[in-house]
C-alpha cells in the first residue's frame, strides 16, 4: 500500500467526523430557528386566521369556511423553505351562544429534509358587548419533526470497498431520533368595534403556553411561550374605497418579528352577502434587533364567495447576495359559506 493511501484512510474519517458535527448543528440550527424564532409564519398572515390567533376561529360572517396557503422561500438556496397549510372552521348557536370549531393543518419543509407537520384542532367563542366584538379561543394540537438521515453520509457510512458512503450502513448515531411528536397549546383573543367609517381590531396569540419539550436529542429543550399582537384599522373612504391597515408584532426570549402594511381595497359590487372587489398593498417586515428583512408586494381579489391572494417578497437582508434579492411567494385561498342565520328581526304593525 501507498504511504498516501494510510494518510488518506487515516485523515478522510477526521474530517467527516468534523463534517458530521457540522451537519448535526445545521439541523439544529434549522430546527431552533424555525421552531424557536418564529415558527411557520406567512407574510399574507390575515389570509390564515387559524395559525395566527386561534380567536380568530369563526370569526366571519358565514356558517362555514375553508381555506389555504402556501408559501416558497428562498428557492435559490434548493429551496430552503417550503410552507403549506389547509383547514376550515365554522359556527354553531346553542341556546344563542356564538360558538366556533376548527382545524388547521400545517406542512413546513426546511432545507429539503427537515419536515414539520401540525395539526391544531382549535375553538373559539364570541360575543358582542356595548358595540364591541369580544372573541377568545383555544387551540391545542400535535406537533410531529422528523429528518431523513438517508439523505446524509456519515464517517461510519463510507465503504472502503467501494469508496462511496452507503446509507444503509449504521451511522453509529445512537442519542440522535430521526422523529418526535409533542403536544402544543396556544390560546388568544381579539376585539373589534364598527365606529361610523373606522373599524379598528386587535388580537393577541401565546403559542407554546404548555412548553413542549422540542429536540432530536436526549436533552430536554423547551420552547418558551411565544407570543404574537395583531393590530388592524379599516377606513371606509367612500362606497367604492376601503384603506385597510394591519401590522403583527411577534417575540420570543430575544428574538422578534414585525410586518406591516396597507392594502387599498375598491369595491366593484355588494350585496347582503357578499363583496365583490379588487386590492393591492406594501408590506414591509423587519426584525427590529436586525437589519430590514424584506419589502412585499401583495394584490388579490374578493368574489362571491371566494377570497384569492398573492404577494411577493424582496429579499434586503444579508442574504439578498446568495438569492439575488429574490425572497419568497405565496398563494392563499379562501371560501366562505353563507350566513343562513337571520340577523335583523322586524315585527310589522299597523298604523293607527
Amino acid at each position: 500500500m501507498h504511504p498516501s493511501d494510510l494518510r488518506i484512510k487515516a485523515g478522510f474519517p477526521r474530517t467527516f467526523y468534523s463534517f458530521r458535527r457540522i451537519v448535526l448543528l445545521v439541523l439544529g440550527c434549522l430546527c431552533f430557528n424555525k421552531g424557536f424564532a418564529q415558527d411557520v409564519h406567512f407574510s399574507q398572515y390575515y389570509f390564515s386566521p387559524l395559525s395566527l390567533n386561534p380567536a380568530n376561529t369563526g370569526n366571519y360572517k358565514g356558517d362555514f369556511r375553508f381555506f389555504a396557503n402556501y408559501r416558497s422561500q428562498w428557492r435559490e438556496l434548493n429551496n430552503a423553505y417550503n410552507t403549506f397549510s389547509a383547514g376550515g372552521d365554522f359556527n354553531v348557536y346553542p341556546r344563542n351562544i356564538n360558538l366556533s370549531g376548527g382545524l388547521i393543518f400545517i406542512n413546513d419543509q426546511s432545507g429539503g429534509n427537515l419536515m414539520v407537520n401540525k395539526i391544531l384542532p382549535s375553538g373559539a367563542i364570541h360575543k358582542k358587548i356595548a358595540g364591541f366584538s369580544l372573541h377568545a379561543g383555544i387551540q391545542p394540537g400535535v406537533v410531529i419533526k422528523s429528518i431523513d438521515f438517508y439523505k446524509h453520509s456519515f464517517p461510519e457510512q463510507l465503504n472502503w470497498s467501494t469508496g462511496v458512503f452507503d446509507p444503509n450502513m449504521p451511522n453509529s448515531e445512537t442519542n440522535v431520533s430521526q422523529r418526535f411528536v409533542y403536544l402544543d397549546v396556544s390560546a388568544g383573543v381579539a376585539v373589534s368595534r364598527r365606529i361610523g367609517r373606522v373599524e379598528p381590531e386587535i388580537g393577541y396569540a401565546a403559542f407554546h403556553l404548555n412548553h413542549p419539550k422540542e429536540s432530536f436529542f436526549s436533552n430536554a429543550n423547551r420552547l418558551p411561550v411565544r407570543q404574537a399582537t395583531n393590530v388592524g384599522l379599516n377606513l371606509y373612504l367612500s362606497p367604492h374605497v376601503i384603506v385597510r391597515l394591519h401590522s403583527l408584532y411577534g417575540y420570543t426570549s430575544k428574538v422578534s418579528d414585525w410586518v406591516s402594511g396597507i392594502n387599498l381595497e375598491y369595491v366593484l359590487s355588494k350585496n347582503a352577502m357578499f363583496t365583490n372587489s379588487v386590492f393591492a398593498g406594501f408590506m414591509h417586515r423587519n426584525g427590529l434587533k436586525r437589519n430590514p428583512d424584506a419589502h412585499i408586494l401583495t394584490t388579490g381579489f374578493n368574489y362571491s364567495h371566494y377570497t384569492v391572494g398573492f404577494s411577493y417578497d424582496i429579499t434586503f437582508s444579508q442574504l439578498r447576495t446568495a438569492v439575488d434579492s429574490r425572497g419568497a411567494y405565496e398563494i392563499a385561498f379562501i371560501y366562505r359559506g353563507k350566513n343562513t342565520r337571520l340577523q335583523k328581526k322586524v315585527v310589522p304593525c299597523e298604523r293607527y
